[in-house]
């Protein structure tokens, strides 16, 4: 799906295997702009997939993930593949539960280095 721009799975039950197939869409779709996601049965191995995907992502502009819960871990590899992510603007982040303060304040260094993000939201259900 080389021409592919826009993914928007909102109110999916995606489960890590259909991650892995998105996962493999995603790092063959060279004009991908836009992903916006919603998968709470999603675990830190798909999240890890998504993660990966990301970093093949470069014309990425916007990423919205809603209703996720994040380990710790999976936090800071979110974090390393959006630096990895030159087109980044919009960051859209709605987290499913409490993650430590470690993982915050990786994710806030990523955010501060990526002068390219126009617009950041962050918050917890």
């Amino acid at each position: 799906a080389p021409a592919l721009q826009s993914i928007n799975l909102y109110c999916s039950r995606l489960t890590d295997n259909g991650m892995k197939l998105l996962s493999e869409a995603i790092q063959h779709a060279p004009a991908l702009q836009y992903i916006s996601l919603q998968c709470p049965d999603l675990t830190d191995h798909g999240m890890k997939l998504l993660s990966d995907a990301i970093r093949h992502a470069p014309g990425l502009q916007c990423i919205s993930l809603y209703g996720f819960s994040l380990s710790d871990d999976c936090l800071k590899l979110f974090s390393e593949a959006i630096r990895h992510a030159p087109a980044l603007q919009s960051i859209d982040l709605v987290l499913g539960e409490f993650v430590c303060c470690s993982a915050m304040q990786e994710l806030a260094k990523t955010i501060r280095l990526a002068p390219q993000s126009q617009s950041i939201n962050l918050s917890l259900e």
